[in-house]
């Protein structure tokens, strides 16, 4: 494990891992149930290998289009976090962050303990050329109420089984589309905030997985595209994940970060 020291306390730098996605959930909550008072935060980056589908805390597997768990051997995991369903292989970089209960950046809110890392994820991707933007609580609400309305629900029920259809407060988006997804676990010992960043976004097999009709994944098909964008897109090139990290860790270290 490397260290790397900010201007207030030593963040603790796992480096990125390669492995089976139930590794990384497990090595994830470990973390979270080993930090304590006085221990140093922890950055964990990931990658999955082989792709997989990871859904949320509340989803069920029934979800997934029942042909396509005969045509596709694709192994499916269930995270501890909310959230809806995410596919996590080759085109998803993962970074697991653990604070204790006392870091300054835990705070009582918990919509706001996510504010400085989505902030932190629009000053890391600007370095690489690519201007993004938080999802303010306010858009995030309308985007709820959204999925409620009678004309729209139905059809944002279907959209809203991928994870990247739908935005929540302070995640980071390129216009409208979701670049970096969010989420967090907290505990009484300290809270897990875990990103999801898109290096590149193919809804087609995302569709497919979760298109149970032929209408639902022509919508799924031709809505997920305007939902969510891969960095690649982005920058008109291919952004190597190293390059992800080290931005990342760079504005780690500007002083807002530290409360």
């Amino acid at each position: 494990m490397q260290t790397q020291r900010s201007s207030k306390q030593e963040w603790q730098i796992i480096p990125l891992t390669i492995a089976d996605q139930q590794v990384h959930i497990t090595r994830s909550e470990q973390l979270l149930s080993e930090t304590a008072p006085g221990s140093s935060p922890v950055l964990y980056w990931s990658q999955a290998r082989p792709a997989g589908l990871v859904l949320g805390f509340s989803q069920k597997e029934t979800l997934r289009n029942p042909l396509s768990r005969m045509e596709e051997d694709l192994p499916v995991y269930h995270r501890r976090a909310g959230g809806t369903a995410v596919l996590v292989g080759p085109d998803m970089l993962g970074l697991d962050v653990v604070l204790p209960a006392e870091h300054p950046l835990v705070l009582a809110d918990v919509v706001e303990s996510y504010s400085w890392f989505g902030e932190t994820w629009v000053r890391a991707l600007l370095q690489l050329g690519i201007p993004t933007r938080i999802v303010t609580p306010a858009e995030a609400h309308a985007d709820r109420l959204l999925a409620r309305q009678n004309e729209t629900q139905a059809r944002e029920t279907i959209l809203r089984r991928a994870c990247y259809a739908s935005n929540s407060s302070y995640e980071v988006v390129a216009d409208q589309r979701k670049v970096v997804g969010l989420d967090m676990i907290r505990r009484r010992n300290g809270s897990l905030l875990q990103a999801g960043v898109l290096l590149s976004w193919h809804s087609e097999r995302l569709a497919h997985l979760l298109g149970h009709t032929p209408a639902e994944q022509e919508l799924l098909r031709r809505e997920l595209p305007q939902r969510a964008v891969g960095l690649d897109t982005l920058a008109q090139r291919s952004i190597t994940v190293q390059e992800i990290i080290q931005a990342f860790e760079i504005a780690l270290q500007e002083p807002d970060v530290e409360r």
